[in-house]
Formats: C-alpha cells, sequence, structure tokens
C-alpha cells in the first residue's frame, strides 16, 4: 500500500514530480480523473513531508515497487555493470529483480522468480565478486548498507522467524552468544543490523534476521489512529505484541497501560527499542517474553483493583483463535473487580476465504463461539479487510464489542 496525490493545481504537476523522482518515490503515469490529476508515489507514511506540503487529498493504493523510479535505477545500474566487465546477456538481465523495499539500511528483495538468487546470476557470481556488484548498488540508494532476499516465513514456526532471510551484501551479524535465538544477551543485541522505518509518524525498529515486518499491516494501525474508541486513559492487552505493531499506535493515542505479550526475545527487545525512540513512557508498556497463557496472572498481580482495560488486540495470522478465551478470562476477571458494567472491544485476526466474508459466515461462527460465554454479550460492529494473503484469502480484523450482562 502506498499514498497517491490527487491534485487540482496544474502547475504543482512539476514540482511534486521532482520532488518525488529525487527520493526515487515517484511513480508513473500520472493521469487524470475529470479536471483533476493523480500522482502515484511511492510513499507508505501519511506523515511524510512530501504528503504534508502536497497531498491535502490523499488516497490508498496498491503499489509494486517495480513501478518506481527505483526500479529503472537497479535496472540501469546493472546493465551498465555489466557492459564495464564485457558480461551483458539477456539471460542475467531477465532476472534482474525490480521489487523491493527499503527499511533503512536495508534494502529488502522481494522473494519472486526474477532473482539475484536465480541460477544464472549464482553463476555469474561464482566467476566475479558479488560484493563489488552489490556495493555499487548499494550505493544507488541514499543510506542502504545492506542488501537481502525476503524468503517466505516457515508456517508452523509460532515465533514467525525470518529462518530463510538470504543476506547479499553487508554484515548483518557480529559475534552472538550459544543461545542467541532464544536467550540473546545485550551484546547480542548490540552486534545485529537493526532496521528502521516510520508509518504514520511512527518509529518501528526490527532486527531483520530475527524477526519479520509486515508493512501491510499499515491500514491497521492507522485505522487504531483515527477511529478506535475509548483509547485515552484505558488500558489495552495485546497478545501477540511482536515488535509493537499495534501497541506503538495505542501508545500514540494515549493509553494509559499496554500489556504486550510476546513469545520471540528479539521482537520484545524491538518494541523496547520502538517505544524509546517515540518517547513514549516505558513505564506505560508491561512486556512480557512469554506464552499469553500468563497473560490473566500477569494482569492480576497489576494493580489488581484499578484495571480500565477497553481493548483487547489478538493479531495473530493464520488465526488468532487460540487467544480467544485468555480474552475472555481477562474480560471476566476486570469484571469481578467492580459492578460498572464495562465495554471491552476485541480485535480478532483471521485468515478467511472470501466465501466465508461474502456469506457472513465467518463473523457468525466467531460471535457464535465467544458466545458460548453466558455471562457476556459479542456483537460484531466492524469487519476490516487489511489485504490479501493468498488467492481468494483475506488477513481480516473483526471487532466485537463485550458487554457483561446485567448482575441483577
Amino acid at each position: 500500500m502506498a499514498w497517491e496525490i490527487v491534485v487540482n493545481d496544474s502547475k504543482l504537476i512539476k514540482a511534486i514530480k521532482n520532488e518525488l523522482e529525487s527520493k526515487s518515490l515517484f511513480v508513473k503515469p500520472i493521469y487524470r480523473e475529470g479536471s483533476k490529476s493523480v500522482i502515484r508515489t511511492g510513499i507508505d507514511d501519511a506523515d511524510d513531508e512530501v504528503l504534508g506540503r502536497y497531498g491535502s487529498c490523499k488516497r490508498w493504493y496498491e503499489l509494486d515497487r517495480g513501478d518506481t523510479d527505483g526500479g529503472n535505477q537497479i535496472v540501469r545500474y546493472t546493465r551498465k555493470y555489466l557492459i564495464d566487465h564485457n558480461c551483458l546477456s539477456q539471460e542475467l538481465m531477465e532476472f534482474v529483480p525490480l521489487r523491493y523495499t527499503i527499511y533503512t539500511p536495508l534494502l529488502l528483495f522481494n522473494n519472486s522468480e526474477k532473482s539475484f538468487n536465480n541460477d544464472n546470476w549464482n553463476r555469474f557470481f561464482a566467476a566475479h565478486d558479488p560484493q563489488d556488484f552489490f556495493a555499487g548498488l548499494a550505493q544507488c540508494f541514499p543510506q542502504v548498507t545492506h542488501i537481502a532476499i525476503n524468503m517466505p516465513i516457515v508456517e508452523s514456526d509460532t515465533m514467525r522467524r525470518p529462518f530463510q532471510l538470504h543476506p547479499l551484501y553487508g554484515e548483518f551479524n557480529g559475534k552472538l552468544s550459544a543461545n542467541y535465538w532464544l536467550h540473546p544477551t545485550q551484546q547480542d543485541f548490540e552486534n545485529t543490523l537493526w532496521c528502521h522505518t516510520v508509518q504514520n509518524g511512527i518509529h518501528q525498529y526490527w532486527a531483520p534476521m530475527f524477526t519479520m515486518f509486515s508493512r501491510g499491516n499499515i491500514k491497521e494501525k492507522k485505522r487504531i489512529l483515527d477511529t478506535f474508541e475509548g483509547i485515552e486513559g484505558n488500558d489495552v492487552v495485546d497478545l501477540y505484541a511482536g515488535i509493537g505493531y499495534f501497541t506503538l499506535s495505542y501508545l500514540k493515542r494515549g493509553a494509559r497501560n499496554c500489556f504486550c505479550f510476546e513469545l520471540n526475545p528479539w521482537s520484545t527487545q524491538a518494541l523496547k527499542r520502538g517505544v524509546t525512540a517515540n518517547g513514549f513512557n516505558s513505564e506505560k508498556v508491561h512486556v512480557y517474553t512469554e506464552n499469553n497463557i500468563n497473560a490473566l496472572e500477569r494482569i492480576k498481580n497489576f494493580e489488581p483493583k484499578d484495571l480500565r482495560i477497553r481493548h483487547i488486540n489478538l493479531g495473530l495470522l493464520p488465526s488468532s483463535k487460540d487467544g480467544w478465551s485468555i480474552a475472555q478470562s481477562i474480560i471476566h476477571y476486570q469484571d469481578s473487580l467492580s459492578d460498572e458494567n464495562h465495554k471491552v472491544t476485541l480485535h480478532i485476526h483471521e485468515n478467511v476465504h472470501v466465501d466465508r466474508l461474502q456469506d457472513g459466515t465467518f463473523i457468525q461462527s466467531t460471535i457464535d463461539h465467544l458466545s458460548m460465554d453466558r455471562n457476556h454479550n459479542y456483537s460484531a460492529t466492524h469487519l476490516e479487510r487489511i489485504k490479501t494473503f493468498a488467492p481468494d484469502v483475506w488477513h481480516v480484523c473483526l471487532d466485537v464489542d463485550v458487554h457483561g450482562k446485567s448482575k441483577n
């Protein structure tokens, strides 16, 4: 997803285009909608300075990064390099990758058929120095010092770790301790490459060798910032916190406390770095590097008479169903502390086939399952289609309001 700018004043088109081109963020072509012009960009941050100047009317669209000038820049560099080394061939050029994302300081290529890991390129690099080639490629992009190919996450890995990230250039890890995956030391954190991006004005950090980053969640983060009710001054539980995808948005909205549960210690370190970088109060963020099965006990140990949990985030794919009963137990506990009838909203993330979305069976089956709890009323208030996960499969978030039934 990226932003496109709808321009009423044609005199601004050249200035916008030139600025985007200088940052390799211009996406061809400019097209017309009635009397207006639409300029597509490679910008995915709503608070980007270009949008601030020109984006009074802006909207989302689906971006293929190969359409940006940066994609052409990769082709130009590769062609020149091969010509300079008397190696220009169609067999190599047809597999030059175009789809990529820059997460400072990393240039990350998508996993695709067009790849520098293609057999033709592997044969080329066996005869030529790949570090020389990639060093020149990195210089095409300001602030890029590392290059890698993104590879699919192992679906069976509950911690969603990028075991198969394929480094191409730059040192990603220095010397690490023996048990760096499960019990990393502070020195391990210091000896590892960390990436940075800004989305919706929020700084996020992660170590690409140890945690994944999902840029497709940007719409849902924006929804938290713009539309979620009752965040300021209330508490939030994030049962699958990751690197703070959603936690940081709740904090920006003024959440009183965020209780965060995450198995991967590299992800919780990333979350803590994000909290610091954004200037949030770390005393509001209670991070537990452990299974969320203990969430209720952890929350009981925290000021049990002063809970104001308003939102519970269940952001695990392909299904967060294992966390539903945990969320319900937390709601039951909060109800036991007061005679007030608190409203809590569950944000349930799932991968769902389009047929179950169109016929309503996903929503109905979810509400039916939750309603086996006879002490509360459950009502679906919104279904957000976040992104396609596979053909005919959507990553969605279902908002469910939970009200305690009368205690009289």
